[in-house]
């Protein structure tokens, strides 16, 4: 034990000395010693001897002075001015807030492009390939089995099985384009003249006769989004849901009664406006509207000529079909 009295003994001398000498690498010498010195002490075993507990905590008192004295010394200043040293604190930093989210992968909504398509009316329907009769006259069919189909095909490759779904009118019923539901895919196998075979190579209902034949547009998928305001004022109205939900959130798909012909651009962003209830007035008794609230936005990804397909970047509430959309240029 006396061993350790006599290392710390020499360790106050020699802190004593480095602090008279004032010398410019005092601390590169002195304080190491004293942290592992510290370090020592505080490892020591407990004293049995009153004594000797009361020299040991004079001791380790007289160390953390020295210490503090090294901390507080002016030569510190000096030795930190000479060596360009720059102390740091912890502190905010305050970043502009920035409305537009980032690149959007498209997985997010590959799936419910390859789903869906639009066509402008009913007159072009007419014009698509259809399909005509299942083999052995079957009015359905399903994976494995052939169809004969009519109508304008590639001549190999594979092709798209759509069914009319829904037709999109705008709030006030002006149609605005009719939607295809993806039910299958098929092989081309052969043609005779307007009429050709195919092969389903797979499918997520049953072909019926009259559904449509569609070449997919895979290609035309890229790898993002850079969603983006548009340049110019648009307004607009969510006027369905595929899939027939009545409540919107956030990452549902909507369609808008806006598209290409309006300046719609994949990677569009939109603000939403909750529109406001009707209350009765108390004293006229006629019902008037509150006003409306902002409550989200959404991202086109896909627009047609009158009709556009959107995903719901944000939703503070629960969206409903009838919902004002608006580009903030309109502002």
């Amino acid at each position: 034990m006396m061993g350790h009295y006599i290392m710390l003994s020499t360790f106050l001398g020699t802190c004593t000395r480095r602090l008279r000498s004032a010398t410019s690498n005092i601390y590169s010498l002195l304080l190491p010693r004293a942290y592992s010195a510290y370090l020592a002490t505080a490892l020591l075993p407990p004293m049995r001897s009153a004594g000797r507990r009361r020299r040991y905590n004079a001791y380790r008192a007289s160390m953390v002075l020295v210490i503090a004295t090294v901390l507080t010394s002016p030569h510190l200043a000096a030795w930190e001015r000479e060596h360009n040293v720059v102390q740091l604190s912890p502190q905010v930093r305050i970043l502009p807030h920035d409305k537009t989210p980032g690149a959007i992968p498209m997985d997010a909504v590959r799936a419910f492009l390859r789903e869906h398509r639009v066509v402008n009316d009913a007159d072009e329907l007419q014009e698509l390939t259809y399909v005509i009769a299942g083999d052995d006259h079957r009015l359905i069919s399903g994976a494995g089995d052939k169809l004969y189909v009519r109508g304008n095909l590639p001549s190999d490759g594979q092709v798209g099985i759509y069914r009319h779904a829904e037709e999109y009118q705008a709030l006030d019923g002006t149609p605005l384009g009719l939607e295809l539901l993806k039910v299958g895919v098929a092989q081309y196998l052969r043609s005779e003249g307007d009429i050709a075979q195919l092969e389903v190579v797979s499918s997520h209902q049953e072909v019926r006769v009259n559904d449509i034949i569609l070449p997919l547009d895979e290609a035309e998928l890229g790898g993002e989004f850079m969603p983006r305001e548009p340049l110019r004022a648009l307004e607009g109205h969510i006027i369905a849901v595929p899939g027939g939900v009545r409540f919107i959130g956030r990452l549902q798909i909507v369609a808008l009664d806006l598209g290409s012909q309006d300046g719609l651009q994949a990677g569009h962003l939109l603000r939403v406006n909750q529109q406001g209830a009707l209350i009765n007035d108390p004293r006229t008794q006629e019902q008037v509207p509150l006003p409306s609230t902002e409550a989200g936005s959404v991202m086109v990804f896909k627009p047609y000529e009158h009709v556009s397909y959107a995903l719901v970047m944000q939703a503070s509430r629960v969206l409903e079909v009838g919902d004002h959309v608006y580009s903030p240029a309109g502002d």
